[in-house]
């Protein structure tokens, strides 16, 4: 409300300083909501409502609202769509959604400006599942500490030194989802090349399952 001006004009170093506690604020807030939604999946307390979704149109949904980060980096987000409308899955959209949110925003933050174009292809693979690739040229992922990429609060020195913030749960939530789901989920990288991450879901859809709570954020 401040740096809107809801109480006055604010300017110069006032506006600075607060907006360094407004970002900060909104780091704690995700650093909350991921540590909570590691205590609900771990616990086994995440609840997963699939419901009738037509997957083309979801993650067009859920690439249009990251364009504006890609926009910030003059990058480049392309989907490519199967050639015949593929029917309607049962997948939990809230789940699915943060999955995809969190390896796209991936491969746009670890890229070089105007160098991170990102392609997110969506395909039937024949009667086993669906299978979903977000492909970028990013900086990769080391070989060394590839077998520890999806555990719990790991991030790569290089990831580090690229952006400096980020709880490292990312990559681990997105696995517990997905492989709680009945699907799979792994990549391939090579450093300073690139990154290419798979995510498959059965035909059959995303697999219900009861609990108390949907993720957090």
């Amino acid at each position: 409300m401040l740096l809107s001006g809801d109480a006055g004009k604010i300017e110069g170093a006032k506006k600075d300083y607060l907006q360094e506690i407004y970002d900060a604020s909104k780091r704690m807030g995700r650093l909350i909501n991921d540590l909570l939604n590691v205590s609900r999946l771990d616990s086994g307390r995440l609840k997963i409502e699939p419901t009738p979704t037509q997957l083309e149109d979801f993650i067009d949904n859920v690439l249009d609202e990251l364009r504006h980060l890609a926009k910030e980096k003059n990058c480049e987000l392309l989907f490519k769509k199967p050639k015949t409308k593929l029917p309607k899955v049962d997948i939990d959209q809230s789940l699915l959604r943060q999955v995809i949110q969190n390896l796209v925003t991936n491969s746009i933050r670890y890229s070089e400006p105007k160098l991170c174009d990102t392609a997110v292809t969506l395909e039937k693979r024949g009667d086993m599942d669906y299978l979903v690739t977000i492909k970028d040229n990013g900086i990769g992922i080391p070989k060394e500490i590839q077998a520890r990429i999806f555990d719990k609060f790991f991030r790569a020195d290089n990831a580090v030194k690229a952006v400096a913030e980020g709880t490292g749960l990312g990559l681990y939530i997105a696995k517990m989802v997905i492989e709680t789901s009945g699907g799979k989920i792994w990549f391939s990288s090579e450093e300073g090349k690139g990154t290419s991450f798979y995510f498959t879901i059965p035909l059959s859809g995303m697999k219900k399952k009861g609990g108390e709570l949907g993720l957090a954020g």
